[in-house]
């Protein structure tokens, strides 16, 4: 698992970027927690008709919910709360054990830390899952040039 943080000074201009642009559009959203004036709870699972392999359930993209989400945010006076957890849609192209792969988020009090978190497919002792998601979460934050720090302070 890593916990990364964005600076203080990044946060507003993050936020921008994650309500209003597209860095973020491509990661199926598991769940959505924000709590404005009041709390609301949106989850991220699609309803679908007709047949679905069993166990295998299909998540909205951040692109998809981004501006529900932008709307309800932009009506409050400043959210105390919002915490997003993101999951790659596709885990086995990261890793061939994946079975999903959750980046979390949470806004609080002007602070946004990232989690990463793994799920594998069949039970293994090795950490390649974890180290793999974890690079690549590290990657993705470099190439869409978002500065974070981890909980020890060293830059990624």
């Amino acid at each position: 698992m890593l916990s990364l943080a964005l600076p203080p000074a990044a946060v507003k201009n993050f936020m921008g970027q994650l309500l209003r642009e597209t860095q973020f559009d491509f990661f199926a959203v598991r769940n959505v927690e924000l709590t404005l004036a009041t709390h609301i709870s949106i989850s991220g699972l699609l309803e679908t008709e007709g047949e679905e392999a069993p166990g295998k359930k299909k998540y909205t993209s951040w692109g998809e919910l981004r501006p529900l989400v932008y709307d309800l945010i932009k009506r409050a006076t400043k959210p105390k709360l919002i915490k997003i957890v993101f999951s790659h849609p596709a885990p086995v192209d990261i890793h061939t054990n994946a079975a999903a792969l959750f980046l979390n988020m949470t806004y609080e009090g002007d602070r946004i830390i990232f989690t990463t978190a793994t799920s594998q497919q069949s039970f293994a002792l090795e950490k390649t899952l974890d180290t793999a998601w974890d690079e690549w979460v590290q990657t993705f934050f470099i190439n869409k040039n978002i500065s974070v720090e981890n909980n020890l302070g060293d830059d990624v």
